[in-house]
């Protein structure tokens, strides 16, 4: 095993603290430990102790250069501006100086947070760096199960993980991350083909077992998503972020984790009937599915923050959040809530449905928000139809609305703006679709508005328009609105902001969809 030792302490020059020392620490070796290990390992740290300011850190994981392999090189320096010449020094006097092990006196919790950045399969490798360094890996607070594909198969990273997790023990966890092994295609109804990741699951009870904080999950997002079939059951968990996944029971409930307030959930697929939040003060769901032929309902009573982004699907049912102050509503892509007037007697956007039957899908629930975000799509209904149940934002002060010009509703408008007495600050985003650049295609310029409404602390509007977008009637019409109800022109402002890439033609070589393309047949 060779050992390459650089320690550099140098005195902070910024005038701060002189106990703030930076040390730059670097090993590399190979060795056998059980069986061959290929231990190339650089840290670079920079600590700051006594301070009460985090500690900085960045790893790589390059030897260091010039280190022949079969001569252990161990260099030292020491403080800048008391350096001493070790060439000067007696033989003695500077081996003695230059075997000190500076890095291994640190304590536990400096060595924890410069590791923790670390894959797990990295981190068990500094256990051949030094005995002080032999079972500290175990006790660290910090696990990441990450990287899976540095594996040859997935049934050897379920033997490295299930090997370290039984020799980790029972130690408590605060952060943790599981990523599953990826299949490179989609196995999905082939009875033959072995489940990838059969202990994922497993895995996650164990962190949770382990009183685990923090914790992400990432299913498999190249073959299929991957199934959750377990209940989140933790007194512990507080913050939980699970990607690339798919639940089908009726319920998915999280009241088994009662102080449960950060949840984000991405690219998942909810074939469930009701989601159950009681804790959650975070919610984030973003590029989810959800069924195309009902509603799912989702009840978080106590939450603070909400963000609903690009899902597909029906738009889920919200009920009540009284506690509500942030949301963020995207509709504008894989919403199924769409209706171009076919006059269907059971359409819920053609106003085919009893009088009274209609429910509210979000406004009413989001009527508690003190900052609002509302973006679909021109075909989307359910802004237009939840207006309907004339829902008060009683506590409203900042409120953007995505427009499309094509079917800029103004008396949609007027009535929310009807409704938000207390609004200060409103946003108007005029956006085009891939078609139109021109709000006189498909309706008429001018809708007689004769409605006005009373904001009496909106003192600042900003009308956003995307370039080359022709809706200057449109836009000179929203400020005769503005200024008959008591908005001064002075407090209204205009912006151009780009058009979205995916409207944009570009042409391409065949080579950016493969690779291997040569231009000959």
């Amino acid at each position: 095993m060779r050992v390459h030792l650089d320690l550099n302490a140098l005195p902070d020059d910024s005038g701060e603290d002189a106990n703030d020392v930076k040390f730059d620490v670097a090993v590399a070796g190979a060795g056998e430990v059980g069986s061959q290990i290929d231990l190339n390992v650089e840290l670079r740290l920079a600590i700051g102790c006594f301070t009460g300011e985090p500690s900085r850190q960045a790893v790589s994981l390059l030897p260091p250069a010039g280190v022949k392999e079969e001569q252990p090189a161990i260099e030292s320096r020491t403080c800048r501006g008391s350096r001493n010449k070790i060439d000067g020094m007696p033989k003695k006097k500077a081996a003695a100086s230059i075997a000190v092990d500076r890095i291994s006196q640190l304590p536990d919790e400096l060595l924890h947070h410069v590791l923790a950045s670390l894959p797990v399969d990295e981190v068990v490798q500094t256990s051949a760096l030094a005995r002080r360094w032999r079972h500290l890996w175990k006790r660290m607070p910090v696990l990441r199960l990450v990287h899976p594909r540095r594996f040859a198969s997935a049934v050897d990273y379920d033997k490295f993980v299930n090997h370290v997790i039984a020799l980790r023990g029972d130690a408590p966890l605060v952060s943790c991350e599981i990523e599953s092994h990826l299949t490179k295609d989609d196995y999905a109804g082939e009875p033959d083909e072995p489940d990838p990741n059969p202990y994922f699951d497993s895995w996650i009870q164990y962190a949770l077992s382990c009183k685990v904080q923090v914790l992400k999950v990432v299913g498999d997002h190249v073959g299929g998503e991957t199934q959750l079939a377990l209940t989140f059951t933790s007194q512990h968990l507080v913050k939980l972020d699970v990607q690339h996944f798919f639940v089908d029971p009726d319920v998915l409930d999280f009241s088994s984790c009662p102080v449960l307030e950060d949840l984000k959930m991405q690219e998942a697929g909810f074939w469930v009937r009701k989601m159950s939040f009681p804790s959650l003060k975070r919610l984030c769901i973003s590029e989810c599915n959800f069924p195309a032929d009902y509603r799912v309902c989702i009840s978080a009573p106590r939450l603070v923050s909400l963000q609903l982004l690009d899902c597909q699907g029906k738009t889920p049912l919200l009920e009540g959040m009284p506690l509500l102050e942030t949301a963020s509503i995207d509709l504008s892509t894989g919403c199924e809530d769409k209706c171009g007037g076919c006059a269907d007697q059971t359409c819920e956007g053609c106003r085919g449905y009893p009088v009274g039957a209609y429910q509210s899908v979000l406004l009413n629930s989001l009527s508690n928000a003190v900052n609002l975000e509302l973006r679909d799509q021109p075909k989307v209904y359910i802004y237009k139809r939840d207006l309907e149940s004339y829902p008060t934002f009683g506590r409203l002060k900042t409120l953007l609305l995505d427009m499309w010009c094509r079917a800029i509703d103004l008396h949609a408008l007027v009535r929310i703006l009807q409704h938000s007495p207390a609004l200060e600050k409103l946003t108007l985003q005029l956006r085009s679709d891939e078609r139109f650049l021109c709000a006189a295609r498909g309706e008429r310029k001018h809708v007689k508005i004769e409605e006005s409404f009373a904001c009496v602390h909106l003192k600042e509007v900003s009308i956003e328009c995307e370039e080359r977008l022709r809706v200057k009637d449109k836009v000179n019409q929203i400020v005769k609105i503005l200024n008959r109800s008591g908005v001064l022109s002075e407090h209204i402002s205009f912006k151009k902001i780009p058009r979205p890439k995916a409207y944009c033609i570009r042409a391409v070589s065949p080579s950016f969809f493969d690779p291997n393309w040569s231009g000959e047949d």
